[in-house]
């Protein structure tokens, strides 16, 4: 599981799109042409710093030891990480009653590796994607100057999404969804953080799957020029 997060989580830089609705409100090429380019300029802005992440699970009511990594890009621009904490204990035990469980196990990497994939879409959608989505979004502002941007059938038929951008900067401050994987509910949340003089970044991602008793949370801070 924590491998499939660690999937998600090397993409979600990318969720800069929402400035693009109000920078060429009306036209969704030029939105969509905004959006890649806002995610572009910052994917290179993030390339100059390291930071540290930090995974916690939640498996039917059991939290499970968080895992810290300290995060970084190479010289040909690829995330790396490198493990600070303790490994996760995924030892499936002896005999039939171990085989069992580590059959369970691979099982539960299989549903989580097709979570992940889910979840990257959702985080690090297209440019085709936001072109459809800024052709029928509903644009609010709220009395505050919260402006809320909303949607269905992002992805997925039936699934919603929503952003909400400051009224001051007009950058994203949070996006949610909700969706299914197969016959399970899906939902996740993205806090946005900005680092002074640099990129922006998914500050904390919470996913829950309410069925499989599952949920994730994926935290990014202290960021640092390299």
């Amino acid at each position: 599981m924590r491998r499939s997060v660690w999937l998600i989580m090397s993409t979600i830089g990318a969720l800069l799109w929402t400035g693009a609705f109000l920078q060429a409100q009306g036209d969704p090429g030029a939105m969509a042409s905004q959006y890649a380019a806002n995610a572009k300029a910052n994917a290179t802005l993030m390339r100059q710093y390291t930071w540290q992440m930090r995974i916690e699970l939640t498996l039917k009511g059991e939290v499970k030891p968080a895992q810290l990594y300290q995060m970084r890009f190479d010289m040909d621009g690829k995330p790396q990480k490198t493990l600070l904490s303790a490994p996760a204990d995924e030892d499936g035990g002896r005999g039939i009653r171990g085989r069992i469980k580590k059959n369970k196990i691979e099982d539960f990497k299989e549903w989580a590796g097709k979570l992940a994939d889910l979840v990257k879409d959702y985080i690090a959608p297209t440019p085709g994607t936001m072109m459809d989505f800024y052709a029928k979004a509903a644009y609010a502002q709220a009395a505050d100057g919260t402006i809320q941007i909303s949607g269905v059938g992002f992805i997925q038929p039936g699934d919603k999404v929503n952003f909400l951008l400051d009224p001051a900067t007009k950058a994203p401050r949070r996006f949610s969804f909700s969706t299914v994987l197969g016959e399970d509910a899906v939902s996740g949340t993205v806090d946005f953080g900005q680092v002074p003089g640099g990129p922006q970044y998914a500050a904390r991602l919470v996913v829950n799957v309410p069925s499989k008793e599952v949920s994730a949370k994926i935290e990014n801070f202290n960021y640092q020029r390299q």
